[in-house]
């Protein structure tokens, strides 16, 4: 076995790396990032907010600001999926599954979160940060679309529509909604329009039919 010298660098910042600390960067980096953008935000800035030197900051994350910017975007998906999955776990039913997904993701401030995605696809394209985040975001999405598939087995959906063309139409209807609710001027949302009421309606009008009243 040859001895790695850098490696083993690298093995030893990350064991004597404060997760306290770490957290706390990442924590101001997505306030930061979602505010202003990969653009506008520098790691001097971070470094600030989180009254750590700059030299500091670099220790936890070496590779500059791309790095930390990925990190951070693969820290929150993870951490929204993992909040998901445990309480999609304690319900029972199909349907059930699906408007607690949806609320999930309906409560979720996404902010300037599609800007965000765009800056990971303008900066970070050739990164290998990417591919990781985006292998991550497969494996969350097989996790819904195992919740179509067991509807399907069960005789909860209809078997001629596939699990993957359930969960683009659902996919497509939260992300349109949540497009909706973030770039609509404040006073033009109707009151009545919760969380709530809004996963429901977004399952009925997927399961039952846009035109039929949920019972």
């Amino acid at each position: 076995m040859i001895f790695d010298e850098e490696s083993a660098h690298i093995d030893k910042r990350q064991a004597e790396r404060d997760p306290e600390t770490q957290r706390r960067i990442l924590g101001v980096a997505e306030r930061l990032f979602l505010d202003k953008g990969f653009k506008g935000v520098s790691m001097k800035d971070i470094a600030d907010e989180v009254q750590v030197t700059a030299a500091a900051l670099y220790y936890y994350f070496p590779h500059g600001k791309q790095e930390l910017f990925m990190s951070m975007v693969k820290q929150s998906m993870d951490t929204w999926a993992k909040q998901t999955m445990e309480a999609v776990s304690q319900v029972d039913g199909t349907r059930a599954k699906l408007i607690g997904v949806a609320e999930a993701f309906l409560s979720r401030r996404f902010s300037n979160f599609f800007a965000l995605m765009r800056d990971v696809e303008e900066f970070c394209r050739d990164k290998p940060h990417k591919g990781e985040l985006f292998r991550q975001n497969r494996k969350h999405r097989q996790y819904l679309q195992d919740i179509f598939q067991q509807g399907i087995d069960s005789g909860e959906l209809r078997s001629e529509i596939p699990a993957t063309t359930y969960m683009a139409m659902f996919e497509g209807i939260m992300l349109g909604t949540q497009f909706k609710r973030h770039f609509q001027p404040e006073e033009e949302t109707s009151i009545t329009e919760t969380v709530s009421t809004t996963a429901e309606t977004i399952v009925s009008c997927l399961l039952d039919g846009i035109t039929r009243k949920p019972e």
